[in-house]
C-alpha cells in the first residue's frame, strides 16, 4: 500500500502573509520587534515566527499593522507563489477589471485557471476588494487541496454561516481541523475582512496540519472504492472516557463513490482506525484494514505512522439493573463454571441518571453475570461478547433472565377474548382461566405481534401486543409492549 504525502515548500507556505506584497511594507525586516505586536498577543507567535524567516515584514514606522486587510489581487499573488504556478504563460480569463497591465494580472489569471479563485457574476474579479474570512477559508482549502466536510451532516457553533450560499463547507472543515476559530464562541463573522494577524495565524496552523496530511486511495489496497471508515472517536465503546481525536478522516465528497480519503493529524498521540472496502450490505464489507495511527511532531511538523494490527481490546458490556445497591457481580460460563466471583464493575458514565453498570470483557463468548444486591436478591443476565475481526472492540449485548412474562389486561380498554399470533413458535401464550391475564413464555429468538381482532379500533384501546424474545446461551428474555390502536396508525 502506498501513502502519498503532499509536498509543500515550507518557504512558499509561509509566504502567504501579505507583508512582502504590500507596497507600503519594507522589502526586508530590519527588526523583529513590532511596535504594535506585543509578545503577549495571541497572534504574536505566528507573526514573529514568520518574521524571523524573513517571510513577512513590518512598515517603515516599525509597526506590523495586524488589523490591516488583504486584497484579492494580493491573495492571488500569494497563492500563485505558494503553488509555484506558471505566471508567465497564462491565458486571459476575461475579467473586466483585470487588464494585462495590472501588477497582479499574471497571478490572477493563473489561480483562476486552476479554479482556486472565481470572479463575480458580473464578470469582474475585484482585485482591490478585501478578502473576507469566509473567502480565505475556501482559498486555503483549495490551495492545500483538503477534502471538504459536508456542512449538511456536520455542525459548527457558528450561527452566522448557516445562510452562506458558499464557503460554509470550507469554514466547517478548517474549524474541525482546529485551524480556524470564531470571532466569538457562536459567530465566525464570515463577511469581515481577514486581517494580517489572522492570516499569519491561519498560515502557521495550516502549515503544521498540512505537513503530516496523508492521502490514501482505494486502489492502494486493490479496492475499487472505500465502503467507509471507523475512527472510534464518536463511537467509543468505553463510556467512562472519550477516545482522543488525534486524526481527522475526510473522505472525498465530490462523487457518489469514496475513492480517496485524507488522514489529517490534529495533535500528537495514537488513534485507532479501520478502513473498509466496498460495502456488501448494511454491516458487511468485502475487506478491511485495521491500524493504530501514531502521530508525532518534530520541528513544527506532524508525522503519521500506520501500524497494522489485529488487536481486539477490552470492551465493556452494559447491564440494566434496579436502583437497589449492588453487593457483588460474578461472571460464569454458560455451563456454570465460575470465571470471576467478584467481577470489577462500575456505573457507566454515559448513563448517569440510570442504573447501568459496565463489566469489562477481554474474551469472546457467552456468559452468565449474576448480580447480587445488598438485600440478598440475585438476578442473572446473559452476556454475549462477539469477536468482529474488522473492529477494535467486541460486539457486546446483555439480557436479563426473564423467560416468561405475565401480562395483566384486566384494567385495559379492549376485547381480549380472542387473539392471533403473526408468527408461530416464538412464544407459548397461556390464558389464566377465562380472565384477561396472559402468561407468555419465550421459546426461540424472534419478534412477533399478537393481535386482538375483537378490540375496537379507536383511541385508547389496546388491540395487540408486540413481543420480542432474545436468547443468549441458556438465558431467555421476553419483552412485551402493549399496542394501542392510535400508535399503530403512525
Amino acid at each position: 500500500m502506498i501513502f502519498k504525502r503532499r509536498k509543500w515548500s515550507v518557504f512558499l507556505i509561509f509566504v502567504l502573509c501579505i507583508g512582502l506584497l504590500s507596497p507600503q511594507a519594507n522589502a526586508e525586516s530590519d527588526s523583529l520587534k513590532f511596535s504594535d505586536v506585543p509578545k503577549d498577543k495571541p497572534y504574536a507567535s505566528a507573526v514573529y515566527q514568520l518574521a524571523e524567516r524573513n517571510i513577512i515584514s513590518g512598515y517603515k514606522d516599525g509597526s506590523f499593522k495586524p488589523g490591516a486587510s488583504i486584497t484579492r489581487g494580493q491573495a492571488a499573488s500569494i497563492i500563485s507563489k505558494l503553488l509555484k504556478l506558471d505566471t508567465r504563460n497564462v491565458k486571459d480569463q476575461g475579467f473586466k477589471d483585470v487588464s494585462p497591465n495590472l501588477w497582479s494580472y499574471q497571478a490572477i489569471s493563473a489561480v483562476a485557471e486552476k479554479g482556486i479563485f472565481r470572479g463575480y457574476g458580473d464578470g469582474r474579479f475585484g482585485p482591490n476588494d478585501k478578502i473576507t474570512r469566509a473567502q480565505m477559508a475556501s482559498i486555503i482549502i483549495k490551495a492545500f487541496e483538503f477534502n471538504y466536510y459536508t456542512h449538511n451532516y456536520q455542525a459548527t457553533p457558528f450561527k452566522d454561516i448557516e445562510l452562506l450560499k458558499s464557503h460554509k463547507d470550507s469554514v466547517l472543515t478548517l474549524y474541525k481541523l482546529g485551524i480556524i476559530s470564531g470571532t466569538t464562541p457562536s459567530t465566525f463573522s464570515p463577511n469581515d475582512p481577514i486581517t494580517r494577524a489572522q492570516a499569519a495565524v491561519l498560515i502557521t496552523k495550516t502549515e503544521i496540519v498540512s505537513s503530516g496530511t496523508l492521502s490514501v486511495k482505494a486502489n492502494d489496497y486493490g479496492w475499487s472504492e472505500f465502503g467507509g471508515y471507523n475512527d472510534y472517536h464518536l463511537h467509543s465503546t468505553e463510556p467512562e472516557k472519550d477516545e482522543d481525536e488525534i486524526i481527522q478522516v475526510i473522505p472525498n465528497n465530490n462523487t457518489d463513490k469514496i475513492w480517496q480519503m485524507q488522514i489529517v493529524p490534529v495533535k500528537v498521540g495514537t488513534q485507532k482506525l479501520t478502513l473498509y472496502s466496498k460495502k456488501i450490505d448494511w454491516n458487511r464489507y468485502e475487506d478491511f484494514k485495521k491500524y493504530y495511527v501514531h502521530v508525532s511532531k518534530a520541528n513544527g511538523q506532524f508525522k503519521i505512522k500506520f501500524e497494522e494490527t489485529d488487536d481486539v481490546e477490552m470492551t465493556n458490556v452494559r447491564l440494566n439493573v434496579t436502583k437497589d445497591t449492588i453487593k457483588n457481580i460474578s461472571l460464569a460460563k454458560m455451563d456454570g463454571t465460575v470465571i470471576d466471583k467478584d467481577t470489577k464493575f462500575h456505573q457507566c458514565n454515559e448513563y448517569p441518571d440510570y442504573k447501568v453498570y459496565c463489566l469489562p470483557l477481554t474474551q469472546a463468548g457467552d456468559y452468565i453475570a449474576t448480580v447480587e444486591y445488598n438485600n440478598s436478591a440475585k438476578v442473572r443476565y446473559g452476556v454475549k461478547s462477539e469477536h468482529v475481526p474488522s473492529e477494535f472492540y467486541f460486539n457486546t449485548n446483555s439480557i436479563k433472565d426473564l423467560p416468561s412474562v405475565k401480562v395483566d389486561l384486566r384494567d385495559a380498554k379492549g376485547d381480549f377474548s380472542e387473539f392471533k399470533e403473526t408468527t408461530k413458535g416464538i412464544v407459548k401464550i397461556t390464558r389464566e382461566g377465562n380472565s384477561d391475564i396472559f402468561h407468555i413464555q419465550g421459546l426461540k429468538e424472534g419478534h412477533m405481534v399478537v393481535n386482538f381482532p375483537k378490540s375496537e379500533r379507536k383511541r385508547g384501546v389496546i388491540d395487540g401486543l408486540e413481543i420480542r424474545v432474545q436468547i443468549i446461551g441458556s438465558i431467555v428474555n421476553v419483552e412485551v409492549i402493549k399496542l394501542k390502536y392510535e400508535n399503530r396508525m403512525h
